[in-house]
């Protein structure tokens, strides 16, 4: 069953997310409050552009394609700065505090890195790829010539 996906509004959506995660670590926040949580969304929107680049790349047929594919670049790039302030902030939620998170941080920028050489790879392949003609000149002619 196809159902429609809102690339657009889904992408803006984990860029708020990922703002808030910027700000939080701005913050003198209360690592017993969210360090769990922030460490569950990053989880959740490492799983999410995950899953938004899988369905991108299987509609082949959707009109701004290309332009979401640059969104979900520059989603990516705001992932994995987020993810490397956690690596070398000295906020209270970071590496420096938490070295267990380290790891986790150094797998999901790998994942991010992975998506995001995937999809340069993907719009290369979309600018070589060439449409072809929905009537032909053949056809085209023998339906004006009536």
């Amino acid at each position: 069953m196809n159902k429609y996906i809102n690339f657009e509004d889904n992408i803006f959506i984990l860029n708020i997310r990922i703002r808030m995660i910027q700000d939080l670590l701005i913050l003198d926040t209360d690592t017993d409050l969210f360090l769990n949580k922030t460490l569950d969304d990053l989880d959740f929107i490492n799983s999410s552009l995950a899953s938004l680049l899988m369905n991108l790349k299987e509609n082949l047929r959707l009109i701004e394609r290309d332009e979401q594919f640059h969104n979900l670049t520059e989603t990516e790039q705001m992932f994995c700065e987020v993810l490397s302030e956690l690596d070398h902030g000295e906020g209270n939620i970071s590496g420096l505090h938490y070295p267990e998170l380290r790891e986790r941080v150094g797998f999901l920028q790998s994942r991010s890195m992975d998506r995001q050489r995937s999809i340069e790879n993907l719009m290369m392949e979309a600018k070589n790829m060439t449409l072809e003609p929905v009537v032909g000149y053949d056809e085209l002619h023998e339906l004006l010539s009536h």
